[in-house]
């Protein structure tokens, strides 16, 4: 599952907004979804900040603005959901809560016998052109993903049934499901728009329980980079003479390790990125490209190497939604690993292919759902910050917790020191930015000593992503963080 409780969605509470300041508060006991039924798939046109957001420059960046101010939280609305989907100005889709949990929506209206919104949960997907296909997948994702959430937060089966005023309602149903039960106002959503992609309640319950059943967890992580003579997280060690690189012997973690990150830094020429994917994928497969998950190799009854054989040679046709995690960064999602096939049907290789998953991996990150990881990957300044990002935006585990995040992060952190070009010191940056805070430490958590001047200064140290200035070395240290400078040559 992609939420948790620790790693919520995106919130940006619409405080102003007419549902916001009139509701009332309630149990939640389901989930109700709709489509905007306008052909706009932009989060923009609905949600912005308040004007006194403190974090309003953040918000208007990551949203974009809606420049005729009708969004929810600005104009006059008899209506308010507790979370939309849809896309915001980087082209991400994702969901940002609106509304309290607890807060009663005002979403789809009332019937002859009362209304679904004392109770059900809410929201919105921003409807997108009825061609555009690569949107529509992305957002019906991310429309399980957070139904699946809430199910799991309110502890709600996703086939069950509410009793209601004498009626057993669906726990998960859409506004038009609602008007039939006489629940909800005359509308057609959400089959309207999910009928064009062959889409309908029933496939949407299947796959949000789906994913309340995944079990797949992140396979355990030791404080050190496994050696050739130590056991791989989840499968039995690697055999002498066999390798995971095409037509080449097996000599040792070195070849393989030094293969990905040549290949990886070459078409993302970021090492704190590199190091951080790199450390994410030793945590999942040890690096091992032909890892199948450990508790399926049970399930299935089957090897990494008889699994990756009768996957090369046809006879195994489940590939795609056994629900299996393999190969080097584990691909589990059926549609990440229907990609990961024809990718590696188009180029004539093995599954297990080492050169072929990590192009695969880079190919995923130039779509529209990985846009804002790959903005983070290509401008991250430390090793935890671009491995934090694969954690929580491309793996997502069920444990994303400080714990998987400092032992992954570690892992990166010995990628970078065996492989990246350390930086020599001293050297100059550029700042431009008016508002860019000194702190006393190298981390954000450090109180801040002001803004610095714009101007040319000189870096004589590095941690974490920020550069200690030499003006400041002595006594008041300060940091500044390097992913807002320009570095001079």
């Amino acid at each position: 599952m992609k939420y948790t409780d620790k790693n919520p969605p995106l919130q940006l509470l619409l405080t102003n907004s007419t549902c916001y300041k009139g509701t009332g508060r309630m149990k939640p006991c389901g989930v109700l979804i709709h489509d905007t039924g306008a052909v706009n798939p932009n989060l923009k046109r609905y949600v912005q900040p308040a004007d006194d957001d403190p974090n309003r420059s953040m918000w208007l960046e990551m949203l974009g603005k809606n420049q005729y101010n009708n969004d929810y939280n600005h104009a006059y609305r008899k209506m308010g959901v507790n979370c939309w989907v849809g896309m915001l100005a980087d082209g991400t889709v994702t969901t940002i809560q609106t509304l309290p949990w607890d807060y009663r929506p005002w979403g789809c209206g009332s019937g002859k016998n009362g209304s679904c919104n004392n109770g059900w949960l809410q929201f919105e997907i921003c409807m997108g052109r009825k061609t555009d296909k690569e949107y529509f997948d992305a957002a019906y994702r991310e429309a399980c993903e957070i139904t699946a959430f809430l199910c799991k937060q309110f502890n709600l089966d996703p086939y069950g049934t509410v009793d209601f005023k004498g009626m057993k309602v669906p726990v998960i149903l859409c506004h038009a499901d609602s008007h039939k039960l006489g629940l909800g106002s005359n509308h057609g959503d959400i089959y309207s728009y999910f009928g064009l992609f062959g889409k309908d309640m029933d496939t949407f319950q299947a796959d949000v329980a789906a994913l309340l059943a995944d079990t797949h967890e992140a396979a355990p992580v030791d404080d050190v980079l496994p050696t050739r003579d130590e056991k791989d997280h989840d499968s039995d060690e690697k055999k002498p003479g066999e390798s995971c690189l095409t037509n080449e012997v097996y000599v040792g973690d070195l070849l393989t390790e030094k293969r990905i990150w040549e290949r990886l830094l070459a078409f993302l020429p970021n090492p704190y990125a590199v190091a951080g994917i790199m450390g994410n994928m030793m945590a999942e497969s040890g690096l091992r490209s032909n890892n199948l998950q450990g508790s399926k190799e049970k399930t299935l009854d089957m090897t990494d190497e008889q699994y990756t054989a009768a996957v090369d040679d046809g006879s195994y046709t489940n590939f795609v939604h056994d629900g299996a995690g393999y190969g080097l960064f584990q691909a589990t999602y059926w549609s990440i690993k229907e990609g990961l096939l024809s990718f590696a049907r188009e180029k004539g290789v093995s599954i297990s292919d080492c050169d072929m998953q990590a192009d695969f991996f880079l190919s995923l990150m130039q779509t529209k759902e990985y846009r804002k990881l790959w903005a983070v990957l290509t401008a991250a300044t430390s090793v935890r910050e671009a491995s934090d990002a694969v954690l929580t935006m491309f793996e997502r585990p069920k444990d994303q917790g400080d714990a998987a995040k400092e032992k992954r992060a570690a892992y990166g952190e010995q990628f970078y020191e065996k492989y990246a070009e350390k930086p020599t010191f001293p050297y100059l940056v550029r700042i431009t930015d008016t508002h860019l805070n000194y702190r006393v430490g190298p981390s954000v958590k450090y109180r801040s000593r002001g803004y610095i001047k714009p101007g040319t200064y000189t870096i004589v140290d590095e941690k974490d992503g920020f550069g200690l200035l030499k003006a400041y070395a002595e006594g008041r240290n300060g940091w500044i963080m390097l992913k807002y400078t320009e570095r001079k040559k």
